[in-house]
């Protein structure tokens, strides 16, 4: 299962409003996002409040400045809490999204806060950024061993089926050859 598009703009957006930035035009709209409700709504905040509390409050201020931004939001937030719910078979696979969400809102959050930084906060602030990046990166590369190393075992497991299959291949061919003949047999009678 592939890991959805990224979908954590809100804190990208505050930044604009934190920096008193206009926004321009209307959200994007990602079809494949499930519709907003109440259910949803509540789904998404427990998931921000049990796994990234710092964006709770710009979520807040988002509701009140775009309520149209915040349902958008809100979509994308459920859409990751779907993913993640199908992922609670591979925990390891589940363990590791689930970090790259946390540290993708971290940096998210850190950049909002950059245009209200001096000039010595700033630099520490993407000294941090910097090292978050290098965290995604390195969290990325787990999940690719991880698909990796299950891609093989199906690979090994898919060659071993072969082998077997080719060992077998007179018993397989008699028995494909009676199932033949005996669907021609109940054609006759029918």
């Amino acid at each position: 299962m592939d890991r959805p598009i990224r979908l954590f703009p809100f804190v990208g957006v505050l930044a604009l409003l934190c920096a008193q930035a206009a926004l321009s035009g209307p959200p994007a709209t990602t079809p494949a996002l499930p519709r907003f409700s109440e259910e949803r709504e509540a789904a998404a905040l427990y998931f921000v409040k049990k796994n990234a509390p710092e964006i709770a409050p710009l979520l807040e201020q988002l509701k009140k400045s775009s309520p149209a931004q915040y349902q958008q939001e809100i979509r994308e937030i459920f859409q990751v809490t779907e993913f993640l719910a199908d992922l609670q078979d591979d925990p390891r696979r589940h363990e590791l999204e689930l970090k790259i969400w946390k540290t993708e809102n971290r940096v998210y959050a850190a950049v909002a806060k950059l245009p209200t930084l001096d000039a010595e906060e700033r630099k520490k602030a993407e000294a941090s950024i910097h090292d978050l990046a290098r965290a995604l990166v390195d969290l990325d590369i787990q999940v690719l061993e991880l698909k990796s190393d299950q891609l093989s075992k199906e690979l090994a497991d898919v060659k071993d089926d072969l082998s077997k299959a080719r060992d077998q291949i007179d018993k397989q061919t008699q028995a494909r050859f009676d199932a033949l003949l005996e669907q021609a047999k109940k054609r006759k009678k029918a």
